[in-house]
């Protein structure tokens, strides 16, 4: 008589990720998104500022890129929107003498500007897993 043994201790998790991303699109809910905010530079000199805000938001538990290679801010924006990332900031010159950022929610087409903390505090509070119980 012939015996089978099976054992998948991921198999069940794969599928359930797979069920995510197909009922999702791969747009992830801000919470559950492998990479929640992308900071990209408007123009080089900013690209400190950038560092600074990418280090403020890993600091509050986030998960953050800096995007500061030398291209157009629409070719990154496009990008990362593809990407479906779920919240793109833009840092010009204007933003870093004022400490703020230009938020740009996926799905959006317009951007607000608002001042660092609060925007950390907001995404904190966005990052909070909801309660499924």
């Amino acid at each position: 008589m012939p015996y089978m043994l099976h054992r998948a201790i991921l198999g069940s998790f794969e599928r359930f990720i797979g069920i995510l991303i197909e009922n999702y699109a791969g747009k992830m809910p801000f919470w559950l998104a492998p990479r929640q905010v992308v900071v990209a530079s408007i123009v080089s000199d900013a690209d400190d500022y950038v560092n600074e805000v990418v280090a403020k938001l890993t600091a509050a538990g986030l998960r953050a890129e800096a995007d500061t290679r030398n291209e157009k801010i629409n070719y990154k924006v496009r990008e990362h929107s593809v990407g479906k990332v779920p919240v793109i900031l833009a840092i010009g010159m204007k933003e870093v003498a004022d400490r703020t950022v230009s938020v740009r929610h996926l799905g959006e087409t317009e951007t607000r500007t608002v001042a660092l903390d609060d925007a950390v505090a907001a995404f904190r509070r966005d990052a909070a897993a909801p309660d499924l119980a």
